[in-house]
């Protein structure tokens, strides 16, 4: 199942995701792509299934697929809706989108720590509900960047990429890793997440989701953070325990919160929407159209590569 397409045919794609015009455009210049659902694969006979996060992808799911498939692409960097080991067991190979995200995400992470320290959402309710009624010097103060220490949780490419910015603005930096990174873009290691905590006046969660790093903000770690703290999530929802981080925001432990991410989505926590503390975005950290284009370029190129009998660096299994 996992021979390349006769290359005297072009490739079909069936796709599961909603793709943007400019990605779609760039898939279909290059194959034949068809929009699916699930129950219609056996029908379009499509050579690669193109995925998304909202897929999840594991045993049962693979077992229906038809004969056809010889290869599954996922647009998406994360890996957390596939069973690798079912996708390996299966014989297919699987294909991300590495690097190609990391300025979109890296900016939205900015974006968010901005709106959060300078309170955005506040502001910007005041102005919709007609409720700015005179010039107030001491109301809706926020803090600046300069001067203060982000904590990267997380520092590989998307975290360098803010520490970059992040200097720009004037602000120190320590990261927090399993181990050293080689390239560590001006940023303070912190061997202990302790050590780390104690150290950040601004948290950028922008890890994977993996047994180690879920959970990582807990009550105790909070506990162990300096007060004011403001807590910026780009990586995954499930980094947070959101009790934990909703009864610091209310007790004035976290200052604020810019999220992108959160568990179970699209059905959030409610009570994060009802804050104004909370900056929150639909997990639009890619959503920039040189991302959505490049994304498709990535998987177009790996499918050509595939084609050829060659192995892509953005293969996975």
């Amino acid at each position: 199942m996992n021979d390349a397409p006769d290359q005297s045919f072009p490739v079909r794609i069936a796709s599961l995701v909603p793709l943007a015009p400019i990605a779609r455009a760039e898939f279909a210049r290059r194959f034949i792509i068809e929009d699916a659902e699930p129950a219609s694969l056996g029908t379009l006979c499509p050579d690669v299934l193109l995925l998304s996060p909202a897929v999840r992808v594991d045993a049962a799911f693979l077992a229906g697929l038809p004969a056809s498939v010889g290869a599954l692409a996922t647009y998406s960097v994360g890996l957390d809706h596939i069973d690798l080991d079912a996708v390996r067991a299966r014989g297919l190979p699987m294909f991300n989108t590495p690097g190609i995200l990391s300025n979109a995400v890296a900016d939205q992470a900015m974006l968010l720590l901005l709106a959060a320290t300078r309170r955005m959402a506040e502001a910007t309710a005041l102005l919709r509900e007609g409720r700015w009624t005179d010039l107030w010097s001491s109301h809706i103060l926020g803090v600046e960047l300069a001067g203060r220490t982000l904590g990267i949780y997380g520092l590989g490419d998307i975290g360098r990429r803010v520490a970059r910015r992040a200097t720009a603005f004037g602000m120190r930096l320590v990261y927090h890793n399993r181990r050293r990174a080689v390239d560590e873009a001006g940023a303070t290691f912190a061997a202990t997440a302790e050590e780390f905590l104690a150290s950040a006046d601004i948290l950028l969660l922008a890890a994977p989701s993996t047994g180690e790093t879920r959970n990582f903000l807990n009550r105790e770690r909070l506990a162990l953070a300096r007060d004011g703290l403001v807590v910026v999530n780009i990586g995954r929802g499930d980094l947070i325990d959101d009790d934990a981080l909703l009864e610091a925001l209310e007790s004035g432990k976290v200052r604020a919160a810019g999220l992108d991410v959160f568990r179970n989505e699209p059905q959030i926590d409610p009570r994060f929407l009802a804050r104004s503390d909370v900056v929150a975005t639909p997990h639009i950290g890619s959503a920039t159209e040189e991302a959505r284009r490049g994304m498709a370029t990535v998987l177009c190129d790996a499918i050509e590569a595939w084609r050829r009998g060659e192995r892509p660096a953005n293969r996975i299994t």
